[in-house]
């Protein structure tokens, strides 16, 4: 839902940034070779890429946008190496194993990767990057992997008392290029929990997933599946997978991996500086409507999001985005949220403003080699006649941080400061069911409205083997107020509980049943051969429930072996 001043502050922001996309949708199409499928959000790599991004070394890489090509990263690799008398011992030992992760995209000719059907169990415990199965010639590659897990996580404390749940996942990825320009991408994973289900369930993934959680089933499974489409400049891509938007480190405000992956179309287009980003998915709507919200689409209708955004990188220190983003209902997809260059809140207003629109902006500062600044603007809804009143409906998140590598002058030791404030009702909405989640679970951060976080961080990668991190954070929230299992005073503190027309008009922040949590976490992985990964943290939280003066204190620990063959 939207204000006449919100629409006039977006509509003198639009016409540079339409006329950008514009050009980039029609820009002439040329061919490039390598890869064409994406590298998961879940890869090191990108971590790898953002470091070397702060330092100076890959002044063009910007890690707000992830997943991208396997082509994209391997030239990202390929500067890298150009660069590599600029590199301290630990990252050349990084970009040495990333090129053996790469070599298809940046040396086939010499591409030494371990098939276990081809090669049998000889070099399993060697470096080289493992595959069950590898398929190549001049028309199409195939690569199939084993994926598997063991976990085990323990909690002591005041929350769950003294319990643990254990899981083991198991499945398989497929993916290639077809003539170089059709990539596509198969994973699928089956999962079984051993222990305390309830404890299971602090986990969003888990809590997502309609197999373990609505069934009341021990089994769970994930998939993510896709076609994609490389024209050069533009890239066209149908199907599921996870995306991350923002330029946040302890979470991200646009888009998160913490909500199920949705499947979408997807077309994303660069031209030098500017990179376009259309995306148009189907998500899962709320399991139970939060009562007194409006009513305004029919029954069983389907969960919409479309977004686009427009990003320029300038002069090796800045990169700047604007995004927008539509959540709406309809039996099929709205027709004018399929254009992915018209102005999305001028369209809103047009359809009798009755869906949610968002308009973001971030920034990305790079002053000298070594340092970022970085923020990020949401704005769900906007009065300026209202602003500073307290009003309801001015709802804003607003991420800012520095990070900063060889912290101190320590070599391979990075930190990050970041602060993160979401006002009340921010992500949710009137309508019922016009939140912005995807069944029932954020997509954006787990934070969560009505809340703040300090994050603080420090990194330490001695070698492409062992990566370590220490992580303090700082969080209050104010929870709506409940009695007997309904709401009683709604102070804008959950994304699927939206503004009643009972309720009161001004929100104060962090009203309600305020809690004060801070975390002390640690953090390891270590990977004594490739593909090979063993996890463990320690996470010590206390919880201070201030209005019941009553506080909690829990241990949380978990160790994971990770196998990808």
């Amino acid at each position: 839902m939207g204000s006449d001043s919100f629409s006039l502050f977006e509509t003198k922001l639009s016409r540079s940034y339409f006329k950008c996309s514009l050009l980039l949708t029609f820009l002439l199409f040329t061919p490039v070779w390598g890869q064409v499928e994406n590298v998961p959000v879940s890869n090191q790599v990108y971590e790898f890429l953002d470091r070397l991004g702060v330092r100076g070394i890959l002044p063009l890489y910007s890690n707000t946008m992830i997943p991208i090509s396997r082509r994209e990263v391997a030239s990202f690799l390929v500067s890298a190496d150009q660069k590599r008398g600029e590199l301290s011992p630990a990252e050349i030992d990084f970009l040495d194993k990333f090129k053996r992760e790469f070599a298809r995209e940046i040396d086939p000719v010499h591409e030494d990767d371990a098939v276990i059907f081809r090669d049998g169990f000889k070099d399993i415990f060697s470096n080289k990057q493992k595959y069950l199965y590898e398929y190549a010639d001049s028309n199409a590659t195939a690569y199939v992997e084993f994926l598997g897990s063991a976990e085990y996580r323990h909690v002591n404390g005041d929350t769950y008392g003294s319990t643990h749940a254990a899981f083991e996942t198991h499945g398989g990825r497929i993916r290639g290029t077809i003539k170089d320009k059709i990539g596509y991408f198969l994973q699928a994973t089956d999962g079984t929990l051993y222990g305390d289900k309830t404890f299971a369930l602090s986990d969003p993934h888990l809590r997502g997933n309609v197999k373990f959680n609505n069934l009341n089933s021990p089994y769970f499974d994930f998939t993510e599946a896709y076609l994609k489409a490389d024209f050069g400049i533009v890239n066209l891509q149908f199907g599921r997978e996870y995306n991350q938007i923002g330029t946040g480190y302890s979470d991200r405000l646009l888009l998160s991996a913490n909500a199920p992956a949705f499947d979408l179309l997807k077309l994303d287009a660069r031209y030098k500086s500017l990179r376009f980003v259309y995306l148009h998915g189907s998500i899962v709507g709320d399991s139970v409507p939060f009562p007194g919200l409006v009513q305004s689409e029919p029954s069983n209708s389907q969960k919409y999001l479309a977004m686009h955004r427009l990003q320029f990188s300038g002069f090796d220190r800045l990169n700047l985005g604007v995004s927008e983003m539509i959540i709406y209902q309809r039996y099929s997809p709205e027709l004018a949220y399929l254009n992915p260059v018209i102005f999305f809140k001028s369209v809103e207003h047009s359809l009798r403003d009755r869906d949610n629109a968002f308009l973001n902006f971030d920034v990305e500062i790079f002053p000298y080699p070594g340092y970022k600044f970085y923020g990020t603007w949401l704005i769900d809804d906007m009065d300026f006649s209202k602003l500073g009143t307290g009003w309801w409906g001015n709802e804003f998140g607003w991420q800012g941080g520095l990070y900063a590598t060889d912290l101190a002058g320590l070599t391979d030791v990075d930190g990050v400061v970041e602060y993160t404030r979401i006002e009340p009702y921010v992500y949710s909405n009137r309508t019922s069911g016009n939140d912005y989640t995807n069944d029932n679970i954020g997509l954006g951060p787990l934070l969560g409205p009505n809340s703040d976080e300090w994050f603080f961080q420090v990194g330490y990668r001695p070698t492409s083997s062992l990566r370590a991190w220490l992580g303090y954070s700082i969080v209050r929230h104010g929870d709506n107020v409940v009695a007997n299992g309904q709401v009683v005073d709604n102070v804008g503190g959950s994304v699927v509980q939206g503004h009643r027309d009972t309720d009161s008009d001004i929100a104060r922040f962090l009203a309600g049943n305020r809690t004060l949590r801070d975390a002390l976490q640690i953090r390891a992985s270590y990977e004594p051969v490739t593909n090979l990964i063993l996890l463990a943290s320690y996470e010590f939280q206390r919880s201070d429930m201030q209005w019941l003066d009553r506080t909690s204190y829990d241990h949380y620990a978990s160790f994971k072996v990770q196998l990808g063959y």
